[in-house]
């Protein structure tokens, strides 16, 4: 059993024992003791090497708030559900959680598809979806009171890079390969209106089904229309698999791709077919020779605790528990839905130790930032260029 599923056994035996005030009791998730928090990640399926360090972020951080005696005596209990980056799966999971779990909260679950399938089932049981690991704008637009987003959108991301290329490298015939669905539609669009606001032209567009291993075709037909900058619409895997089948027609094009890509494993499985890919980040990647001491101090933590260095997903979930547990903090001891939102509000400005975008929410906006740095992978590793900027 997970130490996170311990923590959820001690919570239901001691509201078993003391029966909770009125308050408590009505709300889902919430005894006099405990808050019940769920997610869905993808611990089985092709983006696995996000859910699973991610996971271990986001239970580092619970056993490190309950250690320091929980949210105003409430201890977190977190129940991860694997949904194998599959959108029937993950409604099969959420519907778990929401109905036999019974959590107080949905927490950075993971994937543009998957909680585009899941968020409309959270909301309409009156559970608050806050901060999914995904930059998609329909996360925090159009508003609701219950969903906070916590990522750049992919939108300003693309935007940011593409104006960035055409100024800072003289881009001016741009080509993109993106993932046929949501995530790759945001992104479509961020390049399109950068360029429109920049009076260019989208030279050429080619997509791929999610899943795709095969990038030939569509990096020929880029070539052929002259293209000198290809923007991917890519996750981890498809933005090797398309730089690879670039170089293996030795064409030495550039290319910009979105923080989905912003990642430790794009240099260290692709390796000399990735040398010079651009992209954008909101979260640099950890590294023991530039973090501050806080930044660092956690590390060490972390490779003790999994025997493994830590990487930008740990980081992620990590950050995105310690965020939702600054809402608990701020909503007080009568905590409900709306309550936790109105914790969430109160956030402004907040830097956190490892170098993320400054955060900021408040009742009209449930977004925490817009901004990105530039970055490009340089003798094997990602190396940033630029502080934080926006289109």
């Amino acid at each position: 059993m997970r130490r996170t599923g311990r923590i959820l056994a001690a919570i239901a035996a001691t509201a078993a024992l003391c029966a909770p005030g009125p308050a408590a009791s009505q709300i889902q998730g919430v005894t006099d003791t405990g808050i019940v928090l769920g997610t869905l990640l993808d611990l089985s399926g092709p983006i696995n090497f996000w859910g699973l360090p991610i996971k271990n972020g986001m239970e580092m951080a619970v056993d490190e708030i309950n250690a320091e005696g929980g949210i105003h005596g409430r201890r977190l209990g977190l129940i991860v559900e694997d949904m194998a980056y599959d959108p029937k799966k993950a409604v099969l999971a959420a519907q778990k959680l929401l109905n036999q779990d019974r959590i107080f909260a949905m927490v950075g679950q993971m994937g543009t598809v998957t909680a585009a399938a899941t968020m409309p089932l959270v909301l309409k049981a009156g559970v608050p979806h806050v901060f999914p690991v995904t930059p998609a704008e329909m996360f925090f637009d159009p508003y609701h009171k219950l969903k906070f987003a916590f990522f750049t959108p992919y939108y300003d991301d693309i935007r940011t890079g593409v104006k960035y290329m055409v100024e800072t490298h003289g881009k001016r015939r741009v080509g993109i390969l993106y993932q046929d669905d949501e995530f790759g539609a945001n992104l479509l669009k961020g390049v399109r209106d950068q360029l429109d606001a920049m009076k260019l032209s989208l030279v050429s567009q080619t997509s791929y089904k999610r899943g795709a291993t095969d990038f030939s075709s569509q990096i020929a037909k880029l070539r052929s229309d002259g293209v000198d900058l290809v923007v991917l619409g890519t996750i981890v895997r498809e933005t090797i698999g398309a730089m690879a089948a670039a170089r293996q027609l030795s064409w030495n094009v550039d290319f910009l791709t979105s923080q989905a890509a912003y990642a430790p494993e794009v240099p260290m499985l692709g390796k000399a077919a990735v040398e010079g890919l651009f992209g954008a980040g909101q979260t640099p990647i950890p590294d023991p020779e530039t973090a501050g001491p806080e930044a660092l101090a956690w590390m060490k933590r972390y490779e003790q605790r999994f025997g493994k260095p830590a990487n930008v997903q740990a980081v992620v979930g990590y950050i995105v528990m310690q965020t939702a547990a600054m809402g608990l903090k701020n909503a007080g001891r009568s905590l409900t839905p709306e309550t936790f939102a109105a914790g969430i509000e109160q956030i402004r400005d907040y830097r956190n130790a490892f170098g993320s975008a400054p955060m900021s929410f408040s009742a009209d906006n449930h977004l925490a930032a817009r901004q990105v740095f530039m970055a490009r992978v340089q003798n094997g590793k990602w190396v940033r260029l630029t502080d934080f900027v926006r289109y």
